[in-house]
Order: structure tokens, then C-alpha cells, then sequence
């Protein structure tokens, strides 16, 4: 008992430490579906978390990534720029400098950038699975799923 109460009070303290000036949150994103509506789901195996810098700069062009898909859940927070994410149904989608947005899951699809651009990525993955998958001959008929 005297444990717990020992610990309550601690915890009491550092977060008070903690609280010291003015703190604000906001929530970037938050859903249960991606961008575009469709589900996504955790995968089973030993978790890996990925925080990843994207930079991007399409020249005097635009720049067009390859057609690949996901099979791990992921976030990204547009720092500069814009990107365009386009599906292989057309469905496509544009985020700007401060929009963040949960990428679709098990599709095909691509991003295309028309400026330089900076993305963080964050990849909900598991230990020894990419994190994107690019479509090639072997997967063109193929649906995007890990196995």
C-alpha cells in the first residue's frame, strides 16, 4: 500500500514537473479509415515503428513515384509542398504543407509532386516487412496483401 501511494505521488510531482508553462495539443489526424474511405488493419508479427523524412524535389517537372501499395497502416504530415495521391481507379487526392492524412492500405496507387516537397512518414509496421511494396510484372494481376 505504502508502494502505491509512494508511486501516486511521485507521478503527481512529474507531471506537475512536467506541466510547467503553457502546453497545447491538437490532433493532426484521427480516423478509423484512410484518406480515400477504405479500411485499414493491424498486422501480426513484432512490431516495428518507422518515422521517416521524405524530401522530394520534381525539378522543373513534375515528378510521378511509382505505382506501389502499403501493407502496413502509415501516416504522413505534409511539411512543405504538396502531394497528389492518385489510385489505379482514378480516385485521387491532394494534401498541402500542414495537412496530415492516413495513407490507403492494400491498394495500388501513386503520388505525384508538382514541387518540392518534404513529407514525415509514419509507418505502424512489422519487424522484416517493407514499407511499400512497388508493382511490377509479378504483381500486376495481384492484389496488395501481405501473406
Amino acid at each position: 500500500m505504502k508502494t502505491i501511494i509512494f508511486i501516486s505521488a511521485l507521478l503527481l510531482f512529474v507531471q506537475n514537473a512536467v506541466a510547467i508553462g503553457d502546453v497545447s495539443s491538437e490532433y493532426l489526424v484521427k480516423d478509423s479509415v484512410s484518406w480515400d474511405g477504405s479500411p485499414y488493419e493491424y498486422v501480426k508479427g513484432t512490431p516495428e515503428i518507422t518515422v521517416q523524412k521524405i524530401n522530394i524535389n520534381p525539378g522543373d517537372n513534375s515528378l510521378s513515384l511509382a505505382v506501389h501499395c502499403h501493407t502496413i497502416p502509415l501516416a504522413a504530415y505534409v511539411l512543405k509542398g504538396s502531394v497528389q495521391v492518385v489510385r489505379l481507379s482514378g480516385e485521387n487526392t491532394t494534401f498541402r504543407a500542414g495537412e496530415a492524412f492516413i495513407e490507403v492500405m492494400n491498394i495500388w496507387h501513386k503520388g505525384i509532386f508538382t514541387e518540392e516537397t518534404e513529407l514525415i512518414v509514419f509507418y505502424a509496421g512489422i519487424k522484416g516487412v517493407d514499407l511499400a511494396i512497388k508493382k511490377d510484372a509479378q504483381s500486376s494481376a495481384g492484389a496488395c496483401k501481405l501473406t
